[in-house]
């Protein structure tokens, strides 16, 4: 029987993966940087997930990285990834069980999230929100209150935003910082929440105790079911 070749088989392919971010090695550098001689030292980690993402060590970026990841942290039970990262737990699923769980489910709501606001993508990218502005409007006053924290927080680094002069909902003044920061792609900015919030999803599951049921509402709303001919 002859053996069957396609272009798969005969294609000159080559043999070693291409590094194009991390050199590996006894002293591995990441964008050409050594991570444990100088990155390691001296540099946040958000300083190194910026420059690994954007080929730039600025360090006024970074901090502001920090701020709004710490802005964009918190969320509770009951949104769905802390929720399925509980249930996990409860189930007694294995620690890579729980943070795949609580990954895929976060990256999910991610993606929603910046499915959601990819239309006001090249608005912030000349700072002008013009005709849009009202749709991403604050909430509430409590809401309002938490932007102009993020303002503070950011101290200086605030004039790099110029969106953050609208009357801005929180997830969406979060998102023109990580922009100012950098992060100008869909895939960049999905992956800063995702990173913010899967350690406190994560947390929230690793707190409730293993078989744990009957502290879990098992209550379900009433159905009134009727069969159809």
């Amino acid at each position: 029987m002859n053996e069957t070749k396609g272009p798969i088989e005969d294609g000159n392919w080559p043999t070693k993966l291409q590094a194009r971010v991390v050199e590996p090695g006894p002293h591995p550098r990441v964008q050409g940087f050594d991570v444990h001689g100088d990155l390691g030292v001296h540099y946040r980690f958000t300083d190194i997930v910026l420059l690994a993402l954007t080929s730039d060590l600025d360090e006024k970026a970074g901090a502001a990285l920090d701020t709004a990841m710490a802005f964009a942290c918190p969320i509770d039970v009951a949104d769905a990834p802390s929720h399925a990262a509980v249930v996990a737990r409860l189930c007694g699923s294995r620690t890579s069980g729980i943070v795949a769980v609580a990954a895929t489910t976060v990256a999910e709501q991610s993606r929603a999230l910046i499915d959601e606001h990819e239309m006001l993508l090249p608005r912030l990218a000349i700072g002008s929100l013009n005709g849009m502005a009202a749709k991403f409007a604050a909430r509430s006053e409590t809401e309002r209150e938490s932007v102009a924290s993020l303002r503070r927080a950011l101290g200086a680094f605030v004039s790099r935003v110029p969106s953050l002069g609208y009357d801005l909902r929180l997830d969406t003044a979060i998102i023109a910082v990580l922009f100012a920061c950098g992060l100008r792609t869909r895939d960049k900015l999905e992956l800063a929440f995702t990173l913010a919030r899967l350690p406190i999803a994560c947390a929230e599951a690793f707190a409730a105790p293993v078989g744990a049921f009957g502290g879990y509402p098992m209550n379900t709303p009433t159905f009134d079911y009727e069969v159809k001919s």
